[in-house]
């Protein structure tokens, strides 16, 4: 039997159990395809160059841009591939358009992920991930982004299969067998709205019987304080809708993982 362990400590084992840890599936990530939304925002609130900056140093090279008109990007950003809308979408169909073009871009990917252009993650996430993903057979997307109210005490991957009342996607990761069925879902191509991302998805995986599974502590942090959606202030990075419990992007918790096995 193989396990991973993580220092603080954090300990995922292959086998049945009433605590945080499911079926531990075989890890069988290695070819991976990121996506990042990208909204045009104040200079002084530009937070997506501190994304894309941070998902680089999680270990992602060269995520996918799928960015709406009126955005400057960083200089050290335009190599990055990526896509210029020439219309504006509006958040879900640049994140829904966004996966797809995932999928038709990089067939042969082991994992798609979408990530919002308001966070930022701790070091050694593709790392992490890649020893652990993924965390259950019935698993719909994993997220590393915790919001507050979804925290564990213990370390791990938690189920929280809540439908529409879903909250936050910032940091989705599918499976591709998942990401290629929501793509195709009538729950999510019959969807007109701009924005509501997490309840439309929550929405899906309740009706394909597939949950989603929330990392504890939460490996990325939601840092925006203006939206794109909502002149209200109802999207701040505070409260519910940030991380009571991220371990900071100085963390790497790739570090002191290793590879054991007993008999």
């Amino acid at each position: 039997m193989s396990r991973v362990i993580y220092k603080k400590p954090c300990r995922i084992e292959n086998k049945e159990s009433d605590g945080p840890y499911n079926k531990m599936l075989k890890p069988n990530v290695s070819n991976w395809a990121i996506g990042i939304t990208v909204s045009p925002r104040p200079k002084e609130n530009q937070y997506y160059t501190r994304t894309i900056d941070s998902v680089i140093r999680a270990g992602w090279k060269n995520p996918h841009l799928f960015i709406e008109p009126d955005t400057e990007l960083a200089e050290r950003h335009l190599e990055l591939p990526r896509i210029n809308r020439k219309e504006k979408y509006g958040c879900w169909k640049n994140w829904f358009e966004g996966l797809k073009e995932l999928v038709e871009t990089y067939p042969d990917a082991d994992c798609y992920g979408m990530i919002q252009d308001d966070v930022v993650f701790c070091r050694g996430v593709r790392v992490f991930l890649e020893k652990v993903l993924w965390p259950n057979v019935d698993v719909g997307l994993v997220s590393v982004f915790t919001p507050s109210h979804y925290t564990e005490d213990k370390p791990g991957f938690y189920r929280k299969n809540y439908g529409g009342k879903l909250w936050m996607a910032q940091t989705f990761f599918f499976p591709p067998d998942r990401a290629k069925n929501c793509i195709n879902h009538a729950v999510c191509t019959g969807h007109d709205g701009d924005r509501n991302i997490d309840n439309i998805i929550g929405r899906w995986l309740y009706r394909i019987r597939k949950p989603p599974y929330y990392f504890s502590p939460s490996l990325s942090q939601h840092i925006g304080e203006t939206s794109t959606l909502w002149n209200n202030n109802l999207n701040q990075a505070k409260g519910r809708k940030s991380a009571k419990d991220f371990v900071g992007e100085d963390y790497d918790i790739s570090h002191g993982m290793t590879d054991a096995s007993s008999t």
